[in-house]
């Protein structure tokens, strides 16, 4: 009996129960679907283990998200179904007087949290496991791969998650539901309609000095972000951002309801015509409430659309052009020498490296000088059929620094010829003392060769900029605008004029800055005088051998490995893997990094903060657009006898809704407002000190960003208008 109750009672509510249900359904589905990332590797023909590391990391990001999500979910749904409670507390006194005991209403209760989670859990795993198929198109279109092998996947793992999750949740939802229900008071139960939560009336003029206090701590946390630039999370500065935007937010939500009453009340004209007194005593009302809901509503916008705005850009920060990054099949670099004890600040500078190299590296630097420093000998000698078979065409770039130079003799010269550009010398740090890096022209010309790009040609006085790097951009145009003469060793080099975008290495990204480009007599020079290459680059090209990249790579490994196996000795410093089977050494190899590794590692990093910006913002964007809709029609319900009393005053219906539109359309807009304020600080520090640095633009990401907002939030809006005016239209029709 009391379970077919309860099922009529599900019927009943369904237009009470539709937002709540949608929300869990859009949970249960999204939370299954962007879980389910990790099972659709069988779907992609991943030929080495980067790409199977790449997908297990995005499974693991997005699981552990998925932690902080749930308890995100649970919590407004918590907190939205108390809304829902509280609009059924006559119906549940009413089971009371007809004999009905607490224990048993309980039940009913319970029985009804199950059904309505019953149905929206299986429903959002219905469409969690038909979205998830779409995702994997948007996988493979993110890693840069095709499906050869469709096929419709179920994720057992994505399944379990999301139903012991969402389980939880609403097993703490039905002993929240029971407790409220058995604690109540008959009398309470029974005129609940007639209750108002009493709010106490705030003092206008406290208000008007918390509501400025409010603007001003805002001010000053916009003040510090700027001043931070959000370059480092751990700069206090940051910190002391955060806690003012998070105080001055609530104080804002605090204050407003009393402030706007205080101003608008004085405007006679405006206050007194139509229903706007009545419209701005609900609203205000509302925000007395409900204030500490609107602050983190907006703090949530806040971040929601941030993920949005900035999760695209981020993605072109570090993967954008990874192509163009990576010319040539892989690069071998040398560190050739780190400093006294590896660390470059106790280096006497360029002049003194090869006699502390000397002192510390003695085998590796006499293996270097009997190579005559080429780092393809040793590798060629060690495994000559491998090399053969493996390397098409290679190119040596040594790049030295000059002694007796800094970059400040090319930086004063260029701020004097571009006075109002911004050189962004603040963000190059210590680019002043830094002393100036050249290359020869044929190692230059080399590396462009290598790559497809014609040969330049130098005077024997003359010196070319090259520079790719965005962040060095606007300094680069100004040196070559100034044309500053460069001294080398008492050789006057004066410049072409032009800057020149070559990369002369495989990198995450491109990152030549402010290299010389100089005569080989210039180099040779530096020679002769005892200096030894600041670092050492081996390009190469794969021959075309009928193999497959993976294979080219696990060549290139081997012949390394031949040349300095991990067992070798000696004055080892680098970056090798645990798995490497070569030893990681100055000279001739410290590192090897492929263009086929670079590529996947970018594609897997554009998945994961694509996933992971999509995600998180659309859940807590689904989530604070749903309690506001509950909330609301929550309130359209305890304020329909009051709509009903103006009704029979002679309003007419238009007046109402008109009424019922404004309260809509501010309870939505205000936090959306502050927040989108806080998002247009945040994006555009951001923007100034790294997006437009790398240059990323991000007008796109934030087009989406709004379309999404409008797209979501303001269905929310719409819904709940035309839910609230149902609601307040089936009040009137009674008569």
């Amino acid at each position: 009996m009391y379970l077919k109750l309860a099922l009529r009672n599900v019927r009943r509510s369904v237009r009470d129960y539709a937002i709540y249900f949608v929300t869990l359904l859009f949970g249960v589905a999204v939370f299954y679907a962007f879980n389910s990332i990790g099972s659709q590797q069988i779907l992609f023909d991943l030929q080495s283990s980067t790409s199977e590391r790449q997908f297990e990391t995005t499974a693991q990001f997005l699981g552990m998200f998925s932690v902080v999500v749930a308890f995100v979910l649970g919590f407004l749904i918590l907190y939205a179904n108390q809304f829902l409670i509280r609009r059924r507390k006559r119906e549940f006194g009413t089971y009371l007087v007809l004999g009905m005991s607490p224990g048993r209403v309980s039940r009913i209760v319970l029985y009804e949290t199950v059904m309505v989670g019953l149905v929206s859990l299986a429903v959002g795993l219905v469409t969690g496991v038909l979205l998830s198929q779409g995702l994997s198109f948007l996988t493979a279109m993110l890693f840069g791969t095709t499906m050869s092998n469709y096929q419709f996947v179920f994720s057992q793992d994505a399944f379990f998650t999301t139903l012991a999750c969402f389980a939880a949740i609403y097993v703490v939802v039905a002993l929240f539901n029971t407790l409220t229900v058995s604690r109540q008071k008959l009398i309470n139960l029974l005129h609940a309609e007639a209750q108002n939560q009493r709010v106490g009336v705030r003092n206008p003029w406290v208000c008007l000095v918390v509501f400025v206090a409010s603007l001003g701590v805002l001010a000053y946390a916009y003040q510090q972000l700027i001043e931070s630039g959000l370059v480092m999370l751990d700069d206090p500065r940051f910190f002391r951002a955060t806690v003012a935007m998070l105080v001055g937010s609530l104080l804002f939500f605090w204050s407003l309801a009393g402030f706007v009453v205080a101003v608008v009340t004085r405007l006679r004209n405006v206050y007194l015509r139509g229903l706007r007194m009545f419209t701005v005593r609900q609203i205000a009302s509302k925000i007395n409430t409900a204030f500490l809901s609107l602050w983190a509503v907006c703090v949530l916008l806040f971040f929601s659309i941030t993920v949005f705005s900035t999760g695209m850009g981020f993605v072109e920060v570090f993967v954008g052009g990874i192509e163009k990054a990576n010319p040539y099949s892989a690069t071998l670099s040398a560190a050739v020498w780190y400093g006294p004890d590896g660390d470059p600040r106790a280096s006497a500078g360029s002049a003194a490296r090869h006699d502390e190299m000397a002192a510390e590296a003695p085998e590796r630097l006499e293996a270097a000088e009997a190579a005559n420093w080429d780092m393809a000998l040793p590798l060629q000698e060690a495994a000559p059929e491998l090399w053969a078979e493996t390397i098409g065409k290679y190119a040596q770039v040594d790049e030295y620094l000059v002694p007796d130079s800094t970059y400040d003799e090319l930086i004063v010269p260029a701020e004097e010829a571009a006075p109002d550009a911004n050189l962004r010398l603040d963000d190059l740090e210590s680019i002043r003392t830094t002393e100036i890096g050249v290359v020869g022209l044929s190692d230059f010309n080399g590396a462009r060769t290598l790559q497809g790009q014609e040969p330049v040609a130098l005077g024997e006085d003359q010196y070319a900029l090259a520079n790719n790097m965005e962040l060095s951009a606007a300094l680069a145009r100004a040196v070559a605008k100034a044309a500053p003469s460069v001294d080398v060793l008492g050789q006057t080099l004066t410049p072409t004029g032009e800057v020149l975008d070559t990369q002369l290495e495989d990198n995450a990204m491109t990152a030549v800055g402010l290299v010389l480009v100089v005569p080989d007599a210039v180099v040779d020079s530096l020679v002769d005088e005892g200096l030894i290459p600041s670092r050492s680059l081996l390009n190469v090209n794969y021959a075309d051998n009928g193999k497959t990249v993976e294979e080219n790579d696990a060549a290139l490994a081997a012949i390394v490995a031949a040349a300095q196996p991990a067992s070798m000795g000696g004055f080892e410093q680098g970056a090798a893997g645990a798995d490497d089977e070569w030893a990681s050494l100055l000279w001739p190899v410290t590192r090897i990094i492929t263009a086929n590794e670079m590529i996947v590692q970018a594609a897997g990093l554009r998945l994961m903060i694509t996933y992971l910006a999509l995600y998180i913002g659309f859940i807590f964007l689904v989530s604070t657009a749903a309690i506001l809709a509950i909330q609301q029609l929550s309130q359209a319900s305890d304020s329909s006898q009051r709509y009903r009393t103006l009704w029979k005053l002679g309003c007419d219906r238009r007046m109402v809704f008109r009424s019922l539109l404004a309260q809509v359309l501010v309870y939505f807009l205000v936090p959306l407002g502050l927040a989108v304020c806080h998002v247009t600080c945040a994006v555009g520090v951001m923007s100034e000190s790294l997006f437009n640095a790398m240059g990323v633009s991000t007008f796109a990401p934030i087009m989406l960003a709004a379309i999404l907002t409008l797209v979501v939030y303001g269905g929310y809006l719409v819904v709940t208008y035309f839910a609230s005016r149902g609601i307040v239209k089936g009040v009137l029709q009674q008569g």
